[in-house]
């Protein structure tokens, strides 16, 4: 099972380093994947070639893992509203609900975030599973197993636990009862 990471451009390596079976690619190269057990889609700028990533949102019945750019790109599928926002370095992230991600985490915690942009709405059919001043840092999709981080959890070893999270979802539960 290999969870393929797209490269938009920020913390593809980052993420990879904490991901055992990983494949990085280009968003250029979405369409060639047969393969993928997850997808987890990275930060970055947005741009054409970036937004090949809707392809994997559209196609995929695998578990995504979107973060920054990504995570706009999944809330944006659904219908989710994109706005210009002011990135803060740190913030405090509170779990208001208990998600696969946030699995052996406290329920406050710091965490470097980068993206210059938000979304103003969550889509139809998502919940929130941890906010801060900005009330949507983790969101997850109710009937498919795709979940958006804000934030940038690559980052920061306090948050590192998210991405580790995520493997474990796949390996351990997504893969047990989806073979």
């Amino acid at each position: 099972m290999t969870i393929v990471i797209v490269d938009n451009g920020k913390g593809a390596s980052a993420i990879a380093g904490d991901i055992r079976s990983s494949k990085i690619i280009k968003p250029s190269e979405i369409s060639k994947i047969r393969d993928a057990g997850a997808w987890i889609l990275s930060d970055g700028k947005p741009s054409k070639e970036t937004e090949k990533c809707f392809e994997v949102l559209k196609k995929t019945d695998k578990p995504v893992l979107a973060l920054g750019l990504g995570y706009l790109y999944l809330a944006s599928a659904f219908g989710a509203d994109i706005v210009e926002a002011k990135p803060k370095k740190e913030v405090m992230i509170r779990i208001v609900r208990n998600c696969p991600l946030t699995t052996d985490f406290k329920k406050a915690f710091r965490a470097v975030k980068q993206c210059p942009y938000a979304i103003r709405n969550l889509p139809e059919g998502f919940d929130v599973s941890a906010k801060s001043d900005y009330e949507f840092e983790i969101i997850s999709d109710i009937e498919n197993p795709f979940f958006g981080v804000h934030f940038n959890p690559e980052l920061s070893p306090e948050t590192v636990g998210i991405l580790r999270n995520f493997e474990k979802f796949v390996t351990e539960v997504w893969e047990k009862y989806h073979k």
